[in-house]
Parts: structure tokens; C-alpha cells; sequence
């Protein structure tokens, strides 16, 4: 097997169990979030980081490597679409990446707080942001996950999209 394809289809695999996940979570436990009581939300919350921050960011740092590695492979081909829907598919993971931190790290830090001390008065308008944020988080790596299932259709005697665009103009 061409180490191409190898590349090609794990990625698609690991991406697929990210966005899997994240749509999994977000149509069965995003309703059933919102209607937990505070103290159940604190605890729910607490079990379910423990288990996702087990393997997460592993699986997020193996994705990102497979994709970087993938588009070194394709540069040469930089004007295919085959490229361009992998480049997509990375944008996807790096945005999710800068969702994470940027959004679910304050949060999440915020929330641990309160086993200790208890929630403040507006739990729940925190409680919907991180619901929010986890909404994105599947549109982002459902849209990369589409991306490259487009990348792994594509034939490879295609003609360069750019050339297409030259002739036309």
C-alpha cells in the first residue's frame, strides 16, 4: 500500500471518530445537558473531562500529524483538489484546536472551580456556552470529515483546478 493512501485513510478514520464523537455527544447529551440541575451538571461534567482528556489530545496531535504529512506528500500536486479539500480538512482540526483552547479551556477551568465553591448565579448562561461551543466544535470536524471523504473520492488523473482557471480566463 502506498504510504498515500495510508495517510489518506487513517486520517479519514481518526477524523471520522473525532467528528463521530463530537456529533454523538452533541445529539445525545446535549439536550439531556441542559436540563441538569447544577450539581449534577458539576458532576457530570467533572467524570466526562477525566475521560475525554484520557485520549483527546493524543488522537487530536496523531490527526494533525497524519494531515501535515499528508499535504507534504501532495505539494507537489498543490493545484489539485485532492490538496485543497486536505488543506480544508487541516483548517478544520486547527480551528477545532483554537476552539479547544481558546474556549473550552477557560471554560472548563471555570466549571472545575465550582465543585469547590459552588456555581455562581449564572451557571446556566456559562453552562450554554460551553453547549455552544461544543455545537461549533461538530460543525467544524463534521465539515473536515466531509472534506476529506470529498479527498479520498477524488481521481487522481483530474485535471489542475488552477489550470482550468487560466484557460477560462
Amino acid at each position: 500500500m502506498k504510504i498515500n493512501h495510508f495517510l489518506k485513510y487513517t486520517s479519514l478514520f481518526l477524523i471520522g471518530a473525532l467528528a463521530g464523537n463530537a456529533f454523538a455527544f452533541v445529539m445525545g447529551m446535549g439536550s439531556v445537558m441542559e436540563k441538569l440541575s447544577a450539581t449534577s451538571y458539576i458532576a457530570f461534567h467533572e467524570s466526562m473531562q477525566r475521560s475525554f482528556l484520557s485520549w483527546t489530545p493524543l488522537l487530536c496531535a496523531v490527526v494533525l500529524f497524519k494531515l501535515i504529512t499528508h499535504l507534504l506528500m501532495l505539494r507537489k500536486q498543490w493545484k489539485h483538489l485532492e490538496f485543497f479539500f486536505v488543506l480544508f480538512t487541516l483548517l478544520c482540526v486547527v480551528n477545532d484546536l483554537v476552539i479547544t483552547w481558546t474556549g473550552f479551556v477557560p471554560l472548563n477551568q471555570l466549571i472545575r472551580i465550582w465543585g469547590f465553591q459552588g456555581p455562581p448565579d449564572d451557571w446556566e448562561a456559562i453552562r450554554s456556552q460551553w453547549l455552544n461551543l461544543m455545537y461549533w466544535r461538530c460543525a467544524v470536524l463534521t465539515a473536515g470529515f466531509s472534506f476529506l471523504i470529498l479527498s479520498a473520492l477524488i481521481r487522481r488523473t483530474e485535471s489542475p483546478i488552477l489550470k482550468d482557471v487560466a484557460v477560462a480566463v
